[in-house]
C-alpha cells in the first residue's frame, strides 16, 4: 500500500485525499510520527505554570511531557526517566524536584540528575550525562504550547501576525473560563476538514447561519496557519432569537484560526475557545474545548450561558455530519472527491500541509 499520495497544488484541478488516508492505522502512526512529534502543540494555560514549581503533563502523539515553571523559566520535558522510563510526574501540581515513581531517581527542575539511590560501583555511570531530555515550549497569552521537534521553527515564525490579528479581541489578556470535550466517531482529519470552511453552514448549521454573513464568509490562508473571517449579521427588528449581536462587541466578526496541524481558536463576543482535535484511534477522536474570557463572567450569566448553549448546538450538529462522513468514507464507491475552488481553499490548505509532512 502506498504511503503517499498526489496532491495537485491548484485547487481548480485538485482531488480530496483518498478515503484510505481515514480509514488506515497505518497512516494514523505515520501523521503521529511525521506530523504531531514536529508541529507545535496546544498542551495547557500559562496559568497551571505561573509560580516556581508548577507543573504538568501532557501527551503530544505517542509521548507524555511534563511542563514546569523553574524560575523565570519555562521549561518542559519528556516525562521519562533515564533509568528505566519511569514517568517523572503525573498530572498537576507543585514540586522543587521532579522524581521517578518507579525507582526514585531525582531531577532538578533545571533537567539535571540530583539523586539516584543505589547506583554506588556501576562503571562508567556518570550523573552529570543523565539530563532529562529537553522539549522545546513557548507561552502565547494565556496558552502553552510545546513541540517535541528541537529543530522546529519558533512558536512566534509559526504564528507570524496571529497575535496581531486577534489584538482587538484582547485575546493575550484573557482568562480560564471553563472546559469540555467530546469523543467522536471519526478520524481526526475528518473533523479539521470540516472546520476548514464554511461551506457547510447553510445546510448544517441553520442557526449559526443566521449569525454570520455567509455572502463575505472567506478563509485566508498562510504558511502553517488558516484564518477564516465571518462578518456578524446586523441585527433588525423582530429578531429576538439571535445570539451574536453586532452592537453587542467591540469587533464586530467571528474570527477562527487553525494552525497546523488540529489547534483552533474561535474568537467572537468577547470570547475565546481553544478546540484541540487529539487522535484516539484512526476512527476516534476527542476534541478538547476552553473557554476564556477577558472578563470571566458569572456562572449564571445570561449571555453567556446562551453562548455556551449555542456553541454546544453547533458542535453536535458538527458530530452528526463527521460521523456520518466518516462512515461513508468506508463505502467502496467512494475515494476522491473534487473541492469547491470558492469555498474550500482552507481544506485544500490543510491537505497540501499533509502531503508536504508525510513525504
Amino acid at each position: 500500500m502506498p504511503l503517499v499520495f498526489p496532491f495537485d497544488p491548484r485547487i481548480e484541478r485538485a482531488a480530496t485525499i483518498p478515503a484510505r488516508l481515514y480509514n488506515d492505522p497505518v497512516y494514523l502512526e505515520l501523521e503521529r510520527e511525521r506530523v504531531f512529534a514536529h508541529t507545535w502543540q496546544l498542551v495547557g494555560r500559562a496559568e497551571q505554570v505561573a509560580e516556581h514549581g508548577q507543573y504538568f503533563t501532557a501527551e503530544v502523539g505517542n509521548d507524555s511531557i511534563v511542563v514546569v515553571r523553574d524560575g523565570d523559566a519555562l521549561r518542559a520535558y519528556h516525562n521519562v526517566c533515564l533509568h528505566r522510563a519511569g514517568p517523572v510526574a503525573q498530572g498537576c501540581g507543585r514540586r522543587n524536584t521532579l522524581q521517578c515513581r518507579y525507582h526514585g531517581w531525582t531531577y532538578a527542575l533545571d533537567g539535571t540528575l540530583k539523586r539516584a539511590p543505589e547506583m554506588d560501583g556501576v562503571e562508567g555511570f556518570r550523573p552529570e550525562e543523565m539530563r532529562l531530555v529537553p522539549v522545546q515550549v513557548a507561552r502565547w497569552g494565556p496558552l502553552v504550547f510545546a513541540n517535541l521537534d528541537g529543530k522546529a521553527p519558533p512558536l512566534g515564525e509559526v504564528l507570524e501576525d496571529v497575535p496581531a490579528r486577534v489584538a482587538p479581541f484582547r485575546c493575550e489578556e484573557m482568562r480560564y473560563v471553563t472546559r469540555k470535550h467530546w469523543d467522536i466517531a471519526c478520524n481526526w482529519k475528518v473533523y479539521v476538514d470540516n472546520y476548514l470552511e464554511g461551506y457547510h453552514l447553510p445546510v448544517v448549521h441553520p442557526g449559526l447561519h443566521k449569525e454570520l454573513d455567509y455572502d463575505n464568509y472567506k478563509v485566508e490562508p498562510h504558511r502553517y496557519f488558516s484564518i477564516q473571517h465571518a462578518p456578524l449579521r446586523p441585527v433588525h427588528g423582530g429578531q429576538p432569537d439571535r445570539k451574536y449581536d453586532p452592537a453587542a462587541t467591540d469587533v464586530p466578526e467571528a474570527v477562527y484560526v487553525w494552525l497546523f496541524p488540529n489547534v483552533m481558536l474561535n474568537v467572537y463576543m468577547g470570547q475565546m475557545q481553544t478546540n484541540v482535535v487529539l487522535p484516539l484511534a484512526h476512527d476516534r477522536t476527542r476534541v478538547v474545548f476552553e473557554w476564556f474570557a477577558a472578563e470571566p463572567p458569572a456562572a449564571d450569566d445570561p449571555t453567556w450561558t446562551k453562548l455556551l448553549a449555542f456553541s454546544d448546538e453547533i458542535q453536535d450538529e458538527d458530530i452528526e455530519i463527521c460521523e456520518a462522513v466518516q462512515r461513508n468514507l468506508r463505502s467502496r464507491i467512494y475515494d476522491r472527491g473534487r473541492y469547491s475552488a470558492a469555498r474550500e481553499n482552507g481544506v485544500h490548505h490543510f491537505h497540501g500541509l499533509l502531503h508536504e509532512f508525510l513525504t
